[in-house]
């Protein structure tokens, strides 16, 4: 586990980890260890930030809808 947070994502980070748990975030990859040991938030904690926020989204299986919901609308105006 990181010893040090990056300050420009802190209120994120902490914002996962009261909702999940550290050990959480880790596992689904909403935050990782960088190459300097320190916690980063990735693109998917972003990502799982926004849905939580912005659709009223408060669990992983409903932010795993969510996000399900939308390639799948995606894929379809593709197609056409």
């Amino acid at each position: 586990m990181a010893k040090a947070v990056d300050f420009q994502n802190l209120h994120q980070i902490e914002k996962l980890h009261r909702a999940l748990g550290d050990a959480e975030c880790r596992r689904l990859g909403f935050v990782i260890d960088d190459d300097r040991d320190v916690a980063t938030l990735t693109t998917a904690g972003l990502g799982f930030l926004i849905a939580t926020d912005a659709q009223g989204v408060s669990t992983v299986a409903e932010a795993f809808a969510a996000g399900y919901q939308c390639a799948a609308e995606f894929h379809e105006r593709m197609a056409e």
